[in-house]
């Protein structure tokens, strides 16, 4: 019985000491160049993209809870693109864009249908906002807190140059509809804060 006890613990002692070895090996070996070593993630693992070009005007398409909150969201991401020093395109653009079938398929994920909206109205990028409402939940004010995901993408050309899905807190709401509403709007600003770094 002692016996198996200490061969156990001598065999798990064997395997810590190999495992040692073999990664001091592999560690040493990249060292020296003969393996080339893993690329390392930024800290934190997140993946930081290449700023949005400034080449062209952008379009913004939004889908959310409402037609009303759509067309405050999308002011609101345009208004922060604007101060960033984008150039957003002019409104009839704009309201064609939202009009056309290509925007219906580019809302629910067609990258083809981006392209072919930057070609035909000729924009340089095009960026779409799916917004998902989360919760929202009483906090001891009697204020509502609500939380919301959205989806963003923005093709610049015929290349996908953005794809992240970023999460919102809103708090202070009167209504259960308003705080998730807020929530919208700070996951789709911090969203373009994240694209144009």
């Amino acid at each position: 019985m002692i016996r198996s006890r200490v061969s156990r613990l001598a065999l798990s002692v064997l395997a810590v000491l190999w495992a040692g070895a073999a990664f001091f090996t592999a560690e040493s070996a990249a060292a020296l160049g003969k393996i080339p070593k893993p690329p390392r993630e930024p800290p934190g693992g997140a993946f930081r993209p290449a700023p949005l070009p400034k080449k062209g005007s952008i379009a913004v398409l939004v889908k959310g809870v409402s037609e009303q909150h759509n067309a405050l969201v999308a002011a609101l991401v345009s208004q922060r693109l604007t101060a960033k020093g984008y150039k957003i395109a002019d409104p009839q653009t704009l309201t064609a864009i939202r009009r056309s079938k290509a925007a219906m398929a580019a809302l629910d994920g067609d990258v083809d249908a981006l392209i072919r909206i930057n070609s035909q109205y000729q924009v340089g990028t095009t960026i779409t906002i799916n917004a998902q409402a989360g919760r929202s939940v009483v906090n001891e004010i009697d204020l509502y807190t609500g939380t919301a995901s959205v989806a963003v993408r923005a093709v610049s050309g015929s290349t996908v140059v953005y794809s992240d899905a970023v999460q919102g807190k809103g708090a202070g709401g009167y209504t259960s509809d308003e705080a998730v509403e807020l929530a919208i709007e700070a996951a789709a600003l911090l969203a373009v804060d994240r694209m144009t770094q």
